[in-house]
């Protein structure tokens, strides 16, 4: 168990600032946003959530490192201040990986349900999330190879 206190309001919201999808959230949103997380804590090698769950909530990391796998086989790591789970809350689809905790990991946690009952009375909000997917799409295309028309 981790000696660490839970993050304040004010600390949450700091920290929600340098998070990718929330990067264009106003202080008063991310106020908002602060106040339904709620703080996890998990060991090392424990599963967070496996692939085929239902994607009911995504994760903000605070500290430590996961993994992130399909199949058994690890795709990427990520490490603090990155969001995780995000698609699946976003298109109710099931997860499409499986993320492990590699070391002492402190989390954010935002249900799904909350988070669009956040956007559905929230305009502004919704603008900050498309703007965060349409950096993540032209991130994507960038690591693409444009096919070669024969």
């Amino acid at each position: 168990m981790s000696t660490e206190k839970n993050l304040t309001a004010i600390e949450k919201v700091i920290f929600l600032k340098s998070v990718d999808i929330f990067e264009h959230a106003t202080v008063e949103q991310l106020g908002h946003i602060a106040g339904l997380t709620e703080e996890v804590h998990f060991q090392p090698g424990e599963t967070i959530y496996k692939e085929g769950e239902p994607g009911d909530a995504f994760y903000l990391l605070l500290s430590g490192r996961v993994l992130i796998e399909r199949n058994g086989s690890i795709l990427h790591e990520m490490k603090e201040k990155e969001a995780f789970g995000t698609l699946e809350v976003l298109d109710f689809h099931p997860r499409a990986v499986t993320v492990k905790a590699i070391d002492q990991v402190r989390t954010l946690k935002l249900s799904g349900k909350e988070f669009y009952d956040l956007l559905s009375l929230d305009i502004e909000m919704v603008q900050a999330v498309f703007r965060m997917l349409c950096g993540l799409i032209r991130r994507i295309l960038t690591l693409v190879p444009e096919h070669s028309h024969q």
